[in-house]
């Protein structure tokens, strides 16, 4: 198994090497001509694969394009190298650890398998990466596509990948009165629609088929792909044909803002810079050296608004109006989303109330309603995947269980199922999950917690640039490898089916299990992913917390979603 033994970084060290050891001619850098220049790429001889990365979508966004909208690059680039990843944009985070970051960091990375001709006309897979709008990007490790290209050519249905950078934080999503109303708002979204034109545009050169292409990402990533949905009232630029939501979607994680809830933020990011007496203190920001806006935004969580443009209204009302690009969708979560985020310190009711009053803007009557329906035998995990000590409880509280599940329901699950109950009532066709597999070294009190899917949709069997808590720093590896593989192989193929067919059924063998559409009513049926040794994979109707989930989407817009 090629994946158990080579890594991306020896591939592509092997790749010079072999060729010069046996006198290669075939040259190492394929080439694509796109409308402004021709690209170098990178052929690896272990994955049979071409890599074209680092490109530049958008003019960088620096000087006087900062804090703008993307810009296209309409100029003739010539040769474009891309042999090497760009740098992430500034952010903030663990997820920026050990990469060089920049303000001109808006390039985009292509997988393909090599040598095919511009005639392949071969589906397209777009990944969104996540880190809360505050950090991650396409150079991490975790989201190198090769593995996912790999998987799609061994089961015949080979696709072509691509991951995008996109602007963070105050770079990405400034806001406030100043800025409201000046086009310039969640200029981050507007970066990863200008990726997906790029594609539309310049996708055929590789390969590609630009009426053939499918969104996901996951957690900001998820919320991203959501937004995409629902953006400029839901209209239909053909950018794509399908979407995937992990841990993510229209409806989002917390309270949607509008530019004026950023104000003190933003006024602190202008005194900071000495541009408060400045006739425009934006235009004064854009002169400001990086380094000072970024020990601001540092303490700072900025998020995408309602812009009026962009984004019109709360992605609860944008789904039920219907008002979202009505594609072939699958939505997910891990079953313990809140076991990522439940850590609140509760003991009590009085702990988880106080927590909600900050977290979303239900009122005090709604809250109360709420922690009637998740009583303190509700329990994030099952109790019976506890044997001896709970750690949970002893380090998060007594309530640990109880709010995790109320957390994790608020964030990511109410949402998952909104979602789909709303798109498959509408008659579009959705496919809902549940990943519930332990990866390799996580304590039991800690569940699937949230992100658990991603290295098993990327066949990321090596646990390539994942750090712990997982033992040796894979959560595919120890001693249920084996089993951790066999998970990976199906949930990676279903990916790509539904990437190449809009339907992640098409082409499973006799022995697969089948993924069978969300339905409506009392059809709500999904797909529980999880290993062998803990009852494998099987379908389910989506009613568990029934009562509470239902409450929480009955009042999404009292929480500005």
């Amino acid at each position: 198994m090629k994946s158990s033994v080579f890594s991306f970084a020896a591939s592509l060290a092997l790749q010079y090497i072999g060729a010069a050891q046996a006198g290669v001619i075939t040259p190492l850098s394929p080439t694509v001509s796109i409308k402004n220049g021709t690209v170098h790429g990178i052929k690896d001889y272990v994955w049979n694969q071409d890599y074209f990365l680092g490109i530049p979508y958008a003019r960088p966004p620096v000087g006087p394009l900062r804090f703008r909208p993307p810009q296209h690059i309409n100029t003739k680039l010539g040769n474009i190298q891309a042999k090497k990843y760009g740098v992430h944009c500034f952010g903030f985070g663990w997820d920026q650890d050990g990469f060089e970051q920049s303000e001109d960091c808006l390039t985009l990375n292509i997988f393909r398998p090599a040598g095919i001709s511009s005639n392949a006309k071969l589906p397209v897979a777009i990944w969104i990466h996540g880190g809360g709008f505050m950090g991650g990007g396409a150079p991490d490790p975790r989201y190198n596509m090769t593995w996912m290209v790999d998987q799609s050519a061994q089961i015949g249905s080979p696709i072509i990948g691509v991951t995008i950078n996109y602007r963070l934080s105050g770079w990405g999503f400034l806001a406030g009165s100043e800025v409201e109303g000046t086009q310039n708002l969640n200029a981050g979204l507007k970066d990863q629609r200008l990726a997906m034109h790029w594609v539309k545009e310049n996708i055929r050169a590789f390969g590609g088929d630009p009426a053939k292409v499918t969104i996901f990402g996951e957690s900001a990533g998820g919320t991203s792909i959501g937004l995409q949905q629902i953006a400029f009232n839901g209209r239909d630029d053909g950018l794509f044909r399908g979407a995937i939501q992990q841990s993510g979607s229209a409806i989002s994680w917390g309270p949607t803002s509008s530019p004026k809830d950023f104000q003190e933020d933003f006024d602190a990011v202008v005194a900071a810079a000495s541009c408060a007496d400045q006739p425009s203190p934006l235009n004064c920001l854009r002169n400001a050296p990086a380094a000072t806006l970024n020990a601001v935004f540092a303490d700072q969580w900025w998020q995408p608004v309602i812009d009026g443009q962009f984004l019109t209204e709360y992605g609860s009302q944008a789904l039920k109006n219907g008002r979202y690009v009505k594609v072939p969708t699958i939505v997910g979560t891990t079953s313990d989303e809140g076991a990522s985020f439940g850590t609140i310190g509760a003991n009590n009711d009085t702990d988880i109330a106080n927590y909600f009053a900050g977290a979303s803007k239900w009122s005090s009557a709604t809250i109360q309603e709420l922690l009637t329906l998740y009583p303190a035998d509700v329990s994030i995990p099952p109790a019976e995947n506890f044997t001896g000590q709970d750690d949970g409880t002893s380090i998060n509280g007594a309530a640990y269980h109880r709010a995790a599940a109320f957390v994790g329901d608020f964030m990511f699950i109410a949402n998952r199922r909104h979602t789909a109950e709303i798109l498959s009532s509408q008659g579009v066709p959705v496919w809902s999950f549940r990943f519930r597999a332990l990866c390799n070294g996580i304590e039991a009190y800690e569940g699937a917690g949230h992100f658990s899917e991603v290295g098993f949709v990327f066949h990321n069997l090596n646990g390539e640039g994942y750090v712990g808590p997982y033992d040796n720093g894979n959560p595919l590896g120890g001693p249920k490898a084996a089993e951790y593989a066999g998970l990976a192989d199906f949930m990676s193929r279903s990916w790509i089916r539904f990437i190449a067919h809009r339907d992640p059924r098409v082409g499973t063998s006799s022995s697969d299990l089948k993924w069978v559409p969300y339905g409506h009513g009392a059809g709500k049926r999904q797909i529980v992913f999880d290993i062998i040794s803990t009852g494998g994979s099987y379908i389910e109707t989506d009613d568990y917390r029934q009562e509470g989930i239902a409450f929480m989407n009955e009042y999404a817009l009292q929480t500005h979603r």
